[in-house]
């Protein structure tokens, strides 16, 4: 694991302190002290200077602004040399001894620069330089200074409520507490930290809990667990050497919440004692501490944490405390609805009631339909085992932090994450934007796109094929490829979030990033790679599909060098790269005038809820789609194991292009142009949730196969939609009569010129004629249940298909009197 990333959201094992919970037990002293002055941030001073003048103007800007250091280029290698690392290192040392808890004194940023120096070295050694002793002793001494200094044991923290000068102080004193410590982590060498962990839990305690030094445990129990994994760790152990440390842990495991300001830092330190139960020597004393939570809140936070470390940690056996089926019994009060659709494809397992996942479930529809067009094809790769897919949702955030570990042995430093291999993808309902700037829906589209991708762009499990060999080869595509598509939409293509474009706007145009940099990210590069890599998606995708489609085919293949030579070839090739910075340019400005928007799928536009769809009969569906599509339509999703009824439609459309790029873009004008039509013209409201795709392009016979697919009322149903204004209708669009038989005139709305019958009825036969009269006979006897037609209106060149309900009784009578009473 790399030392840590830039604090952008990224966390280590150990959960931070969370929101609100922060804040409670905090006591703080309060001064009429002004809040910092910060120097503007400069990133020409930053690359320029040297020598004290380079650590001057580190010491004088907000720590964030050092956050630039983690982009790994030329410029920040440079800068985070091993003699700026030293200087920057030996003026911290100083500030960290002086500070005082109370005033902002230049020490966060120097931390930070030394934490990207880190950082940048743990993945590009070649390039930063050798550190060795020579750096890590100088930033070590840093670190002993902030853990020996009196202010950090001594004085409350500031509370900030309610005073935005406050609020500035209490983050740099914060700040410079929690990045000095962790670059004890950045170093992570035993001889220098397991001292210091002695030192720093032999003396937290119950009574510091409200100042300073409570910002030090997250940290300080990150080191722990990493240090679990150095070198000869167990030998130490079994030694003797931690058991000073394995006693102040218990220790404070034994007192409780109440030693700890934070809920998360005592479960925190409650897992790491356990984790002491996986060697003899220290197992009785950390199962001892760890067990008496058994005894608390079933099912509650500490209850969790325990189970965990005695199960997964310690391997205690399970009859011991009768806690077998804890794992079980916490899954059913957790997840207790169970949603399946799709014929079982799609399950859903989560508090949230149907109507709730709904909104998600057509979502996903839209990701899948764009992506069969983007990829060019809907057929799975060879041998995949995911045909069907288990989406977790946690009810809460709190809920996905505590139990996760324990359920599935996930990290939950994410918003959630997709394990091809389980076929299963976990996230959590959050509070936007308290707990994440992304709602549910962003994140299960972005989640859904590497399912996809997995079953039908790359052949085998996630990581372990040629591809990942090189870990700069898949990322820009793994991550960038799931943020592009995430905003696809039925008919109106594949839309620019304003997420992705926020993250490059701030800093540009220096923020831009060349394409051959794009395709050459790597997970230690921080997050920002994830937008530069959608756009420059999005940008293919408007300019050269073909190339998007090249890729595709390429993965799908399994093939390496095909692969890396589209990526050099798109890379080098000058006329995309000018026409990909004038296009970021063009999303960046669109962004600041307030024109981008992010993902959302609107009730009543995208969707309705499952008793409000109008046709609930295929054939509808059909006659409706047949005038603007070529389809056969069928139900396709019924049953137990479909919550939604759901038709499929298929066809064949003809193709002029004679490539990737022509093809995508000719046959997603029509189907974009044909489903807008529909939904305007279609006569049900089932056609605004309807997704089409034109897929494996024949360009000897000029064809395209095509799949559309989408939602049904209940059997039986349909409702057509009453006349509107200027559009071709029926003023009466349901007939009824005492007998089987019916006959009558329909009254044409919009200048209708000729009648025509396109879909018969099912439970009998009728006749149209041209001026629009008609008979129908009910044959089959099914009381209460109304039989339909469809009937096609027209008027010079332009037409209209509309559903007409039958309500003839099921009466038996001779056929003069039946045909008597037909009216």
């Amino acid at each position: 694991m790399p030392p840590a990333a830039p604090d952008n959201g990224g966390a280590q094992p150990p959960a931070k302190p969370q929101g609100q919970q922060g804040q409670i037990a905090r006591k703080a002293a309060r001064t009429d002290a002004a809040a910092p002055a910060y120097a503007d941030c400069d990133e020409a001073k930053l690359g320029q200077l040297s020598g004290q003048a380079l650590v001057r103007y580190v010491a004088s800007v907000d720590g964030t602004c050092m956050n630039r250091l983690f982009q790994a280029d030329s410029f920040s290698y440079r800068v985070v040399s091993p003699a700026n690392m030293q200087l920057v290192a030996a003026e911290a040392r100083q500030r960290a001894t002086a500070w005082d808890g109370q005033n902002a004194n230049g020490l966060w940023p120097l931390a930070v620069f030394l934490k990207a120096g880190y950082f940048l070295q743990y993945s590009h050694a070649k390039e930063v330089g050798d550190y060795g002793p020579a750096v890590d002793q100088p930033v070590m001494q840093v670190v002993e200074a902030m853990a020996a200094n009196p202010a950090l044991w001594n004085v409350k923290a500031i509370d900030s409520r309610g005073d935005r000068d406050a609020w500035f102080r209490e983050r740099d004193a914060r700040q410079s507490v929690a990045e000095t410590l962790i670059l004890a982590d950045s170093v992570r060498k035993a001889e220098y930290a397991l001292p210091l962990l002695n030192r720093f839990f032999g003396r937290y305690n119950a009574a510091v809990k409200d100042n300073w030094a409570r910002f030090a445990l997250h940290p300080m129990q990150t080191l722990l667990f990493n240090m679990h994994y150095q070198p000869e760790f167990a030998q130490k152990v079994e030694r003797g050497q931690l058991d000073g440390l394995v006693a102040s842990l218990a220790g404070l495991t034994r007192a409780g919440q109440p030693a700890f300001a934070d809920e998360q830092m005592f479960l925190n330190t409650l897992r790491e004692t356990g984790r002491f139960m996986q060697y003899p020597r220290t197992a009785p004393q950390a199962e001892s501490a760890v067990a008496q939570y058994l005894k608390g809140e079933k099912f509650g936070a500490a209850w969790a944490e325990a189970v965990y470390a005695l199960k997964k940690l310690g391997k205690v056996p399970c009859e011991r405390y009768g806690i077998c089926q804890a794992e079980q019994e916490l899954r059913a009060s957790l997840f207790p609805n169970r949603w399946s659709f799709d014929n079982g494809k799609l399950v859903f397992e989560t508090p949230l009631s149907l109507a709730e996942v709904e909104p998600l479930y057509y979502a996903m529809k839209q990701v899948q339909t764009q992506l069969f067009r983007v990829a060019g094809t809907k057929e799975a790769v060879a041998n995949d085992p995911n045909e069907k897919l288990k989406m977790v949702i946690y009810g809460t955030k709190t809920a996905y932090q505590r139990f996760q570990g324990l359920l599935n042995e996930l990290s939950t430093d994410n918003g959630g994450i997709y394990i091809e291999k389980d076929g299963t993808f976990y996230t959590f309902q959050r509070e936007v934007p308290r707990e994440s700037y992304l709602t549910l829906e962003e994140l299960v589209r972005h989640e859904y796109v590497h399912y996809l991708s997995g079953r039908y762009i790359q052949p085998g499990m996630w990581g372990t094929s040629e591809f990942y060999r090189d870990d700069r080869r898949m990322p820009w595509y793994d991550e960038g490829f799931a943020e592009f598509m995430a905003w696809s939409t039925s008919r109106d293509g594949i839309k620019v979030r304003g997420h992705v474009v926020d993250v490059v706007a701030g800093g540009w145009p220096n923020s831009f990033l060349e394409p051959s940099r794009i395709m050459r990210s790597s997970y230690s590069d921080g997050w920002d790679f994830y937008s530069h890599s959608a756009l420059w998606f999005y940008y293919l995708n408007q300019q050269q599909p073909g190339k998007i489609a090249d890729i595709l085919a390429a993965l799908r293949a399994d093939d390496v060098k095909r692969f890396d030579a589209l990526v050099n070839s798109m890379g080098g090739d000058a006329a995309l790269v000018s026409g990909f910075r004038q296009y970021v340019d063009q999303q960046v400005q669109a962004a600041k005038s307030g024109q981008l928007g992010n993902t959302s799928t609107e009730e009543g536009v995208d969707w309705v809820a499952k008793d409000k769809w109008q046709a609930g009969d295929a054939s509808v569906v059909e006659a409706a789609m047949r005038r603007s599509l070529p389809v056969g339509c069928q139900v396709w999703a019924d049953g137990e194991t479909s919550a939604l009824r759901r038709f499929e439609c298929g066809g064949t459309l003809p193709l002029s292009a004679s490539d990737n790029t022509r093809a995508r873009q000719e046959l997603d004008k029509l189907l974009d142009g044909a489903l807008q039509s529909l939904v305007k013209t279609g006569g049900v409201n089932n056609l605004m949730a309807t997704n089409c795709s034109a897929t494996d392009y024949d360009f000897k016979r000029k064809t395209a196969v095509l799949r559309c697919e989408g939602p049904l009322g209940p059997a039986g149903s349909a409702k057509p939609q009453p006349p509107q204004t200027g559009e071709l209708n029926l003023a009466k669009l349901s007939y009824a009569g005492p007998a089987r038989c019916l006959r009558g005139q329909f009254e044409g709305v919009g200048g209708v010129e000729r009648y025509q019958l396109v879909q018969a009825p099912q439970l009998g036969r009728a006749a149209v004629s041209d001026w629009g009269s008609f008979t129908y006979r009910r044959d089959a006897d099914q009381p209460g249940v109304a039989d339909k037609m469809t009937v096609r209106l027209s008027k010079g060149a332009q037409s209209r298909d509309v559903v007409v309900e039958l309500n003839a009784t099921p009466r038996d009578m001779p056929e003069e009197q039946c045909w008597a009473q037909a009216g």
